[in-house]
């Protein structure tokens, strides 16, 4: 009788152990489920613009000029200087050409680089004679050649017009080599009737003669734009 009751717990404690094996495969069963992962960062700077623009002394005209002439060798300085170095001057026997601003950078976007000519601010003023006549002895040419029929300032502003360059992401800007091509000379010698007018404009800008400083102003701007 006795072994009778311990197999019958030896058998009651299998059925448990059983019991528990099978429910904890059927819970491990309905608690799993299908998984996927996947993972992500993104990191963004601003694109580089880096842009430079120098154009404030175009170096069309200077405070000083070197002398031509060869026939008098005692004069080793400039034929003509401004006397407080600062103004620029123009005089018979001079002539410039226009250049001096550069624009720098390499932009990652791209960008339109614009020489916009103020044709209403650029002008002469006081450029008469003792007759009362407009005397423009200055002679304007463009890329090499000169304008119009007499190379007059009107001339060259009706000529000029606006550069526009469009450059791709990531050009350089230095080497788009810009330039207005716009030059000038003063002749030293035409006439006799000329040499009178160039010495009254010469009295008037020092003072001498009424009628205000004769003056020649060329206003333009150097823009880079970025294009979307």
């Amino acid at each position: 009788m006795q072994k009778t009751k311990k197999n019958w717990a030896l058998r009651l404690m299998v059925l448990v152990l059983a019991f528990t094996l099978i429910s904890t495969c059927l819970v491990g069963s309905a608690l799993a489920k299908y998984v996927t992962t996947s993972s992500g960062s993104d990191t963004a700077r601003v694109a580089k613009w880096g842009v430079t623009v120098s154009a404030t002394n175009s170096g069309l005209f200077s405070w000083t000029y070197v002398k031509h002439s060869t026939s008098h060798p005692t004069l080793t300085t400039n034929s003509v200087i401004a006397a407080n170095g600062v103004d620029n001057v123009v005089a018979p026997g001079t002539s410039g050409t226009a250049g001096g601003f550069s624009v720098t950078g390499t932009p990652e976007v791209a960008c339109e680089v614009k020489i916009v000519i103020d044709k209403t601010n650029s002008k002469i003023e006081n450029w008469t004679v003792a007759a009362g006549a407009v005397y423009e002895p200055i002679i304007w040419s463009l890329n090499g050649t000169m304008v119009g029929t007499s190379g007059t300032f009107a001339e060259l502003l009706a000529e000029l017009s606006d550069t526009v360059i469009i450059c791709p992401a990531g050009t350089d800007l230095s080497t788009l080599g810009l330039g207005l091509g716009i030059s000038w000379s003063w002749p030293f010698y035409v006439s006799g009737t000329n040499d009178t007018n160039d010495t009254y404009l010469g009295n008037k800008a020092a003072g001498t003669v009424a009628g205000g400083i004769p003056t020649i102003t060329l206003v333009y701007d150097v823009v880079v734009t970025q294009i979307d």
